[in-house]
């Protein structure tokens, strides 16, 4: 194995190593080298800094400034956003993402999850007791919330990482007089060391691209050798006619470019008719 007792600088200062470097230990025999760059700067979930970029740009930037300031050749890194969950738009999700870079052979392997086990949830209000109230559907205080002035001219008050019932208060009380509509925005705090809710989905997600990085090419044996995307067709059962569903999954090397297709991995080889667009328009 390749990696098999490398360093790997892992970007981050909100606590990942914890999530990430038991399955690059388990699964790569590799060691985590944690790098503190404020990576808040790329990017914040309370909005004072715009992310700027693809999720995968980010990921690369933030890699390499790990790589780049420890001289280790290898790095991984992840960034969360949170969105509706695209067959249920009216749930949120967890969509995770997480990158390894080796500079040694110009190897880029991403590797992502979808997760509905999520807290994040935000409100605008007025009312300190809507305010508790709200922070207790948010598991509070295990996980974090964020308060801030819902008018939000001096972007520099906000209270982060808010676990203590009269810290909270306090929050509330200072957002509320900094906002010219005296409400406050309190939100759901989804930085990883604030949330074990997204923790639980980075350890999930580690996995998964350790397990891809230690999958070799078919062809040239180079590690990361996975799905890189999926390819629609699965007849229906009943009238035969070709659905939107996933039929083959295309597996690709990062580093030669060869793709192999093969069939789904859950072994379905057709779709339900309450699946099909011509039985059930």
């Amino acid at each position: 194995m390749k990696y098999k007792n490398k360093i790997i600088a892992l970007t981050t200062i909100h606590g990942k190593e914890k999530a990430i470097a038991p399955s690059i230990k388990k699964i790569l025999k590799a060691s985590i080298c944690k790098i503190n760059h404020d990576t808040d700067l790329l990017g914040t979930f309370s909005g004072e800094v715009d992310r700027i970029g693809s999720v995968e740009e980010v990921l690369k930037r933030k890699c390499l400034l790990g790589c780049e300031s420890s001289s280790i050749p290898y790095g991984i890194v992840s960034e969360g956003s949170f969105i509706p969950y695209p067959p249920f738009p009216f749930i949120g999700c967890d969509s995770e993402s997480m990158l390894f870079l080796d500079l040694e052979d110009d190897i880029t392997i991403c590797e992502s999850l979808i997760s509905t086990e999520t807290n994040f949830n935000k409100l605008e209000t007025d009312s300190l007791d809507e305010a508790l109230s709200f922070a207790e559907t948010a598991l509070f205080p295990s996980h974090a919330i964020i308060i801030r002035p819902n008018i939000w001219e001096d972007k520099s008050i906000i209270f982060k990482g808010i676990q203590i019932k009269t810290d909270l208060e306090i929050a509330f009380t200072e957002a509320k007089k900094n906002s010219s509509d005296e409400k406050i925005k309190i939100e759901t705090d989804m930085r990883a060391h604030m949330n074990p809710s997204r923790m639980k989905v980075i350890v999930a997600l580690a996995e998964k691209l350790a397990t891809r990085i230690a999958s070799p090419c078919v062809k040239c044996n180079a590690p990361g050798f996975g799905i890189i995307r999926m390819e629609p067709g699965l007849h229906c059962e009943y009238c035969d006619a070709v659905t939107k569903l996933v039929k083959y999954e295309i597996y690709g090397c990062a580093k030669c470019g060869h793709e192999v297709s093969r069939s789904r991995s859950d072994g379905k080889s057709k779709a339900s008719q309450s699946e099909c667009e011509i039985c059930n328009p």
